[in-house]
């Protein structure tokens, strides 16, 4: 398993390391899946392989969360599942038991085969679902360790909402620096060619509207709306939010965003996870 290295100089009594893992893409199927799942699945597990030379996603997964036990907090930042197929569901039930971690969506873990789609509708049909074994919130949460404050924001629809909001200035209000944790990335001009090329969207939120007008970026999800606008103010203005992690591109980018340094993760399914360690 490739590490992703971080070290953050918060002045903490004792070292505190996390590990986060995104984007492995977990893409089974079960018999009471429909055709098309299954036929989807069958083709996306094909792909994921062959771009893994060979090794399953719920190998790596299996991997990474092994690794983690040797780290003082774990942080799944999004897209843990391709879809939330009853399989795959049930392999991160039983994966995850018993530990202690946050989790926030990515548009794929309420991607549905049969439909194509993740819409904010598939979100609120499946969170259910996930809160059946998580020990989180996946929209959003936080976990105080070690003098720091590790706070997850459900970014996967490339907006915040308004208790998002007010959550994160509960958060801050606790008076400990924070680490935030995303799945899209807030939007850098260093990602953003290579995103358009590969994606032919800017994948991230708060992308300036000349941005998206010079790309003919047409997604109605795409322009910030002010609930997110003034989750990237706060983000920008208050000093104890220390850092922004993400994930979602599929490659790795590290980069100032709003005055403060963000990371972007590569997918656990290629092998990779970011190892943070903060002093």
């Amino acid at each position: 398993m490739e590490l992703l290295r971080t070290e953050l100089d918060l002045g903490l009594a004792q070292p505190v390391r996390i590990l986060q893992v995104s984007d492995s893409h977990l893409s089974a199927c079960c018999e009471e899946d429909s055709e098309k799942a299954k036929t989807k699945s069958k083709k996306k597990t094909a792909a994921f392989l062959k771009e893994a030379g060979g090794v399953t996603q719920e190998q790596r997964f299996a991997e990474a969360l092994e690794l983690a036990e040797d780290y003082d907090a774990l942080v799944l930042t999004g897209d843990i599942a391709d879809s939330p197929s009853p399989a795959n569901l049930q392999v991160l039930a039983g994966m995850l038991e018993g530990r202690r971690y946050l989790y926030t969506f990515g548009n794929h873990d309420y991607y549905t085969y049969d439909s194509d789609s993740g819409k904010a509708e598939d979100r609120e049909r499946f969170l259910d679902e996930f809160l059946r074994f998580l020990p989180c919130d996946p929209t959003m949460d936080s976990m105080e360790i070690g003098g720091l404050d590790l706070v997850t924001l459900d970014d996967s629809l490339a907006q915040f909402s308004e208790l998002q909001l007010e959550f994160l200035k509960a958060e801050i209000a606790k008076g400990l620096p924070i680490l935030l944790f995303l799945h899209l990335p807030v939007y850098s001009p260093t990602f953003a060619p290579k995103a358009y090329e590969w994606w032919e969207s800017s994948m991230s939120v708060g992308t300036p509207a000349e941005v998206l007008a010079a790309h003919n970026e047409t997604d109605p999800k795409m322009p910030a709306q002010p609930a997110t606008l003034a989750v990237l103010e706060l983000i920008r203005e208050e000093p104890l939010i220390k850092a922004v992690f993400a994930s979602h591109l599929h490659f790795a980018d590290e980069a100032e965003v709003l005055g403060k340094p963000q990371f972007v993760n590569e997918p656990c399914y290629l092998g990779s996870v970011r190892e943070i360690v903060v002093k």
